[in-house]
């Protein structure tokens, strides 16, 4: 089920009304990535991966968050988001990359894990190995 993050986003860019945006800069992501981590957020290259393809992605409800972007809405940013609902201290070693309107999306670190949690509750729905599997999963139950 997972290809590569290039296809994946590729292919969900061809989605009716999907938005991908322009790459994130490199030593941007650098600076961010670091500042995240020193706060106690976990990282995953897999998410720079994909933010070094697009610095975001919405389709349908879907939020990948960006990281340093002038060119997405302020809501999608990785950095408030995780400051926003306290990540760092409600699930330590995780980072808040995407939600929906009933779901966040966590790498959690310390388990080595991709996660969908319930948006009230924060009780995991699925789990996943790879960002790539989470999204597959996510982008085929709304299309």
């Amino acid at each position: 089920m997972d290809g590569n993050t290039r296809e994946l986003i590729t292919r969900a860019s061809a989605l009716p009304y999907a938005e991908t945006y322009k790459p994130c800069n490199a030593e941007v992501l650098e600076k961010l990535i670091d500042r995240l981590i020193a706060t106690g957020h976990g990282w995953s290259n897999e998410i720079a991966e994909f933010l070094m393809i697009s610095n975001g992605f919405f389709y349908n409800g879907i939020y990948v968050y960006s990281l340093g972007s002038d060119e997405t809405p302020d809501f999608m940013d990785m950095n408030a988001a995780n400051l926003q609902w306290d990540i760092a201290v409600r699930l330590p070693g995780c980072i808040l990359f995407g939600r929906s309107d009933e779901e966040v999306y966590v790498y959690n670190q310390p388990e080595n894990k991709f996660q969908i949690l319930d948006l009230t509750g924060w009780d995991e729905y699925y789990a996943f190995d790879t960002m790539n599997g989470l999204l597959e999963f996510v982008l085929a139950e709304r299309s």
